[in-house]
């Protein structure tokens, strides 16, 4: 799949998910680590089960490199 044709279906799913995440529904946790390997990561929590927390960790894998390094719009 190119990448217009990944940005074009991410976009698709985006406009067909009827269900939204708002700031009140989860909580966002971004932390740094001081290590010798510097990392940052960022916590989603408050979900209301399992089943969720994976569903949008599927869509963040699939999501955020496109939203992060794929286009030239700030998010």
């Amino acid at each position: 799949m190119t990448k217009k044709a990944k940005i074009e279906y991410v976009e698709k799913e985006l406009a067909d998910n009827e269900e939204f995440i708002s700031s009140d529904d989860i909580e966002i946790e971004v932390m740094s680590t001081s290590d010798e390997e510097p990392a940052v990561y960022v916590k989603f929590s408050n979900f209301a089960d399992m089943e969720e927390a994976e569903d949008y960790a599927e869509f963040l894998a699939e999501t955020l490199p496109l939203l992060l390094f794929e286009t030239t719009k700030l998010q």
